[in-house]
């Protein structure tokens, strides 16, 4: 699916540098606050993942330690320890989770608001170039008055110009550019989906990529000449507090 909104909005943009390029370019110079709000919604979901699944992670070691040594949680009385702790993690998941829906909130305001910045910059531009065309070209040749027609008004007749510019084509690059602009927003939950898989996989390749400090088969330091296997304890106490 998310080649598909891409193809959606290569597409689209490409239809209409093809029939309007200056309106298309007008319209993608708003296009630097959606790419932002793209960047900023990818980069916020993958934080935000990362920290409420760290903090799942430990709350649910928290329980499965309280559960699998019940017994010894309930000899030393430590039930409500291990449930405030519990309860502790829980808040740091949900103040992450609150912290993402703000700021993906955020990201999407700027990715809407992109597009209502974009349809009225194209309408205000496309408007005053179609005004200006009426105003400034005129022909008097064919079946015009006197006084003149302008091309709008007869474009289309034998011996008139048809304009370069008129509003079929305002509203082609508009249209064209906002199915390109949804294609491209639609890509959102794929980008979640990355950004969780990236995170998923980011602790597995750490591990893989770990350089160990220690090499068991280097020959550098001192080499003990005579080593007895045996190991003696000495002052240890311990007793539960109850």
């Amino acid at each position: 699916s998310g080649s598909r909104f891409i193809m959606q909005g290569l597409v689209g943009i490409g239809i209409a540098f093809y029939y309007t390029w200056d309106m298309a370019l007008v319209l993608l110079a708003i296009s630097p606050i959606a790419v932002f709000g793209a960047w900023y919604f990818g980069v916020s979901s993958s934080r935000a993942a990362a920290a409420i699944s760290n903090a799942y992670a430990k709350a649910g070691g928290v329980a499965g330690e309280s559960l699998s040594e019940l017994r010894t949680v309930a000899a030393l009385g430590s039930e409500d320890k291990q449930a405030n702790k519990y309860e502790a993690c829980l808040h740091v998941a949900k103040a992450a989770g609150i912290a993402k829906t703000l700021r993906v909130g955020f990201a999407n305001g700027l990715l809407f608001a992109s597009g209502n910045i974009m349809a009225a910059s194209g309408f205000l531009y496309g408007t005053s170039k179609i005004k200006r065309r009426l105003e400034d070209t005129t022909v008097t040749r064919g079946d015009c008055p006197e006084y003149g027609c302008n091309c709008m008004t007869h474009a289309g007749k034998d011996g008139i110009e048809e304009c370069g510019f008129t509003g079929g084509k305002l509203m082609l690059a508009m249209f064209a550019i906002q199915i390109g602009a949804q294609g491209l927003g639609q890509i959102e939950p794929t980008l979640s989906a990355v950004a969780k898989a990236r995170r998923a996989v980011q602790k597995i390749l750490g591990t893989i990529d770990r350089v160990v400090t220690i090499n068991a088969f280097s020959d550098e330091g001192e080499t003990l000449q005579k080593v007895v296997g045996n190991i003696s304890i000495e002052n240890v106490c311990f007793a539960y507090p109850s």
